[in-house]
């Protein structure tokens, strides 16, 4: 069941920071009734708040999730802990001579496929909009925070917790999503943006062809 309190954490992973105001405006509450449940976030060390300086007038703050309140919003973080140290049994004896990063994106590509393998028939008996919200919550189940969007013709998928970014770090490309969705769909997909664009959030498209084709193949 959605809260207050967690639609407030929820809008905080999607953006750098919001105020009082932005929240109210957001989520349609009154301005007082935002504050009360900023103090109650606060007070379990879930948000922290930034002031922000105005050439005139009283200063106002902004709000931002503290590491408890990113772990907060996105759980899961056991399961994708049982999925690595699975595959790690299974990484190749060559990759000994891979570079630290090489041998970390290999481990995550082939967590990915795995998890496709899993959930690749369910997901095919779904179609559209019902594949999409499945494999978002896949992601979340497996410590992301993914969220989809209709574009009309296309989805975009956004993980505003990308798990191998959060594990090895932003100077090499993403080897989470794209793999998973690729073998979830036996198909190829693309990034919304470039991956250096990504700073918050891996975004990628996937067609709608893509998903009838997936929900074809499970028929």
């Amino acid at each position: 069941m959605h809260t207050t309190k967690s639609e407030i954490l929820a809008l905080l992973k999607r953006t750098d920071g919001a105020t009082v105001d932005e929240f109210a405006c957001a989520l349609s509450l009154a301005p007082m009734t935002v504050r009360q449940h900023l103090t109650a976030l606060e007070r379990d060390g879930l948000v922290l708040a930034e002031e922000v300086r105005r050439p005139t007038g009283r200063p106002h703050y902004s709000y931002r999730l503290t590491p408890a309140g990113h772990s907060r919003v996105s759980d899961g973080y056991d399961r994708m802990l049982v999925l690595l140290v699975a595959q790690a049994g299974h990484l190749e004896p060559q990759t000994a001579g891979a570079t630290p990063d090489e041998r970390r994106a290999q481990l995550f590509r082939g967590a990915a496929e795995a998890l496709a393998a899993e959930h690749r028939v369910e997901v095919a008996a779904l179609a559209g909009a019902e594949q999409m919200e499945r494999i978002a919550a896949i992601l979340r189940a497996h410590g992301g925070f993914a969220e989809w969007h209709d574009l009309g013709d296309e989805f975009e998928l956004r993980d505003f917790s990308c798990v191998f970014r959060t594990a090895v770090g932003r100077h090499i490309p993403c080897a989470w999503h794209e793999p998973f969705l690729a073998a979830i769909f036996g198909a190829d997909v693309r990034a919304a943006v470039e991956p250096a664009a990504c700073a918050d959030c891996c975004r990628y498209v996937v067609s709608s062809g893509v998903t009838t084709s997936a929900s074809n193949r499970g028929r």
